[in-house]
């Protein structure tokens, strides 16, 4: 294979890549070396927006889950590099069988002692079925680990380790991202054979639960093998104390995940410790997520008792949840006073059995009165800027941005709305894609938002009115749209798309696919959302580098985008807003032509917005200029 010295550190690379893979260093043979820049970690998750807003369009969330298909072969020209969305892998059912613990089993006397990089979980009954591990996260009572699933999601060839870019050796798709958890057995027993099997399929059905793909048990420990969520944090390893309506806002997602299992037969069953561990959170708006469920039983309808029991546990686990998610503390009966006075009430309710179902505990929840309105509104500020690069001469790239005030109780509530979106097909079909979805998301922004309050200037305007359900519904009508037409057509079309809803200090950002918003605050660049890119996946996964990620073969094989199935997941994320913050909404014609710490660089030095949209694409096209290119800054004032 050709490869290219990098000059900086002497690293071999691909002959294709723009930057080192060690070092960060600019390979281009017409550019100066680059200075070496440190990997950077990936960012929290954003908080959240008011309180009562948030609970409402959490307790409003329809449930429901998404089956998906193994990826497909990759584009074999680049001229169709991203024609054909590459679906999101999931793994056929397991059969989970419990059996005594192996020979090979890992003995844990006392503390867990975590697997190092590089070892392979073997299912005790079936050796096909295997994990490759790459990070492990210790916390108090259990051990989290970043995996790959070493079964190839296409030819489903497998493995015999955990491949140095992550892709199968055979077909050269990349293997699929899984979490793993490990913790002590059950204290109330193992599960039965029928339970992992409902388990794991029930899993599948709502929002606030991570997918299961797997439980192994062993005498020693049990592994929960979950998709992977891509940047996530563990709740316990943070030890941060959260606003409460970021606080309460984590404890609906988890507790409508409870009535849902209730409602399925099973309770969580175990109170406080690991329980509170197997809790991740995600980055997004109400972002906590179950992410074990082998603590869970049969819940016991027949005996009274023992229900209003077992009841009772997942109500206090919910109030620790909610405890803990506030206080950043394990909840005791001294430590009660620690929490903020709004949330007190229920967690004293729960504690005392005062709470008939969980429920009951949520719909107390939205007595809680909303937030009043800041004395001074941000005013948003915004630059836009697109360009079709070097390479091509149709730009298939399209922005919208608008910005109106609306009086409201006697004061002016700025609110702005910025899209980027990033068509695919060949010839004019992005461009059709793109502004296709340009349309329908603003005409639908603009009808929900901007026409009613013409005909109605009582209308409150905040967060209350869910705007993380009001993009999600519009770019899920682009998606329609889109599908429709290529159908008709005959065509191949798509488009990604990232968008952000300003109301007064809190914005609303989506996105689906690989186009990304940035936030820029105090002297940090970090991404707002995830790009949807099989690639990305190895990242998160601790896989590879971040650095990789601009020299991988398969960088651009995204699998999500708009166009291609009937129905797209959308995310959604919540930000609050500062005086000065800056976001930044570009396509990947951006960001792939540039390291983070130039953009920032680039936004930081710039007069306006609008100066650093145009100094943006100047300098994405100066280090090649490779696809189509398409910014929006918006500045906080």
């Amino acid at each position: 294979m050709s490869t290219v010295t990098c000059p900086q550190c002497g690293e071999q690379n691909r002959r294709e890549a723009r930057f080192c893979q060690r070092c960060q260093a600019d390979l281009s043979p017409t550019r100066a070396v680059s200075p070496a820049v440190p990997d950077q970690a990936a960012p929290p998750p954003p908080p959240a927006g008011r309180l009562s807003g948030l609970v409402r369009a959490v307790q409003r969330r329809v449930m429901g889950g998404q089956s998906a298909s193994p990826p497909r072969q990759p584009p074999s020209t680049p001229a169709t590099r991203r024609l054909r969305e590459t679906e999101e892998p999931t793994a056929s059912q397991p059969v989970a069988s419990p059996q005594p613990a192996p020979a090979t089993a890992p003995q844990i006397l006392h503390r867990l002692t975590p697997l190092q990089r590089g070892s392979v979980l073997t299912h005790p009954q079936d050796p096909r079925r295997r994990y490759g591990i790459a990070v492990a996260r210790e916390l108090d009572r259990s051990i989290y680990y970043d995996a790959v699933d070493l079964t190839c999601p296409a030819c489903r060839s497998p493995q015999p380790d955990v491949p140095s870019d992550g892709l199968c050796r055979q077909c050269r798709v990349p293997l699929r991202p899984v979490l793993v958890h490990e913790r002590r057995p059950r204290a109330n027993g193992r599960l039965s054979d029928a339970d992992v099997q409902q388990l794991l399929y029930v899993s599948a059905g709502h929002p606030s639960i991570l997918p299961h793909l797997d439980i192994l048990q062993y005498q020693d420990n049990v592994y929960t093998v979950v998709e992977h969520p891509g940047r996530w944090g563990v709740l316990v390893r943070g030890r941060q104390q959260r606003s409460s309506d970021e606080a309460l806002a984590g404890a609906v997602q988890v507790g409508q995940a409870l009535a849902y299992l209730y409602e399925r037969g099973f309770v969580h069953s175990e109170v406080g410790g690991v329980s509170i561990e197997s809790v991740v959170l995600v980055g997004g708006e109400g972002s906590a997520r179950l992410a074990d469920l082998s603590t869970c039983v049969r819940r016991q309808p027949d005996d009274a008792q023992a229900l209003r029991a077992q009841v009772n546990r997942d109500v206090a686990f919910l109030a620790q949840l909610l405890f803990y998610l506030s206080t950043g503390k394990e909840l005791s009966r001294a430590s009660l006073g620690a929490a903020p006075l709004a949330l007190r009430p229920f967690v004293e309710r729960a504690m005392q059995g005062q709470y008939m179902a969980v429920q009951d505990m949520l719909t107390d929840f939205s007595s809680l009165p909303s937030v009043p309105m800041p004395a001074r509104s941000l005013k948003p500020a915004h630059g836009q800027a697109t360009h079709p690069g070097h390479k091509y001469t149709r730009n298939e790239d399209a922005v919208v941005t608008f910005t109106f005030d609306k009086e409201q109780d006697g004061r002016s509530v700025p609110i702005g709305f910025y899209l980027v979106a990033d068509g695919m097909g060949g010839h004019d079909a992005g461009d059709v894609a793109s502004r296709t979805v340009n349309r329908i998301v603003t005409d639908w922004v603009l009808k929900t938002t901007v026409l009613p309050d013409l005909r109605k200037t009582t209308r409150k305007l905040t967060t209350e009115n869910v705007p993380a359900e009001l993009l999600t519904q519009a770019i899920q009508q682009a998606n329609e749209v889109l599908l429709h037409h290529g159908q008709a057509k005959g065509s191949d079309l798509g488009s990604t798309v990232t968008a952000a809803l300003i109301i007064e200090d809190v914005a609303t950002v989506a996105n689906v696919g690989d186009s990304r918003t940035y936030l820029l605050r105090d002297g940090r660049l970090v991404q707002i959302t995830q790009d949807h890119s099989l690639v990305a996946r190895l990242v998160d996964a601790g896989v590879i580098k971040p650095a990789e990620v601009r020299a991988h073969p398969q960088r651009n094989q995204i699998y999500r985008c708009l166009g291609h199935k009937p129905s797209v997941v959308v995310d959604t994320f919540t930000v609050q807003l500062q005086r000065g913050d800056r976001l930044v909404l570009c396509s990947d014609g951006l960001w792939e032509m540039m390291l983070d710490p130039e953009m920032q660089r680039i936004v930081e030095s710039s007069r306006s917005p609008q100066q650093a949209c145009d100094a943006l694409v100047e300098a994405a096209n100066r280090a090649g200029g490779e696809d189509n290119i398409a910014v929006i800054v918006v500045g906080l004032e």
